[in-house]
């Protein structure tokens, strides 16, 4: 565990723990992705993003690693707006 807490030291434990949770949803994202498992416009994998970068985000926010959580809070954000707001598909129609 880290020897700097923001706030709540009784909560290091919890976030600590917690964080590999998070970390295994990004990775286990990531590796699902490149095997053609899951693809990275997917519910599912915008789901694992989303939820993994909220936890190394409040974990780092936790320890003020703030780079970090500018990181994850970026993550987080693309996720969820991935997730709401999902990309049109447009195909090219040949004029005649």
């Amino acid at each position: 565990m880290t020897g700097t807490v923001i706030a709540f030291e009784s909560l290091e434990p919890i976030t600590y723990y917690s964080s590999y949770f998070g970390m295994c949803c990004i990775l286990g994202a990531f590796v699902l992705e490149t095997r053609g498992i899951l693809n990275s416009r997917g519910i599912r994998y915008l789901l694992l993003m989303a939820i993994g970068s909220g936890i190394l985000g409040i974990r780092a926010i936790h320890t003020g690693e703030w780079a970090f959580v500018v990181l994850e809070v970026a993550w987080l954000f693309a996720s969820v707006f991935a997730i709401f707001k999902p990309m049109q598909h447009f195909e090219a129609t040949a004029v005649a």
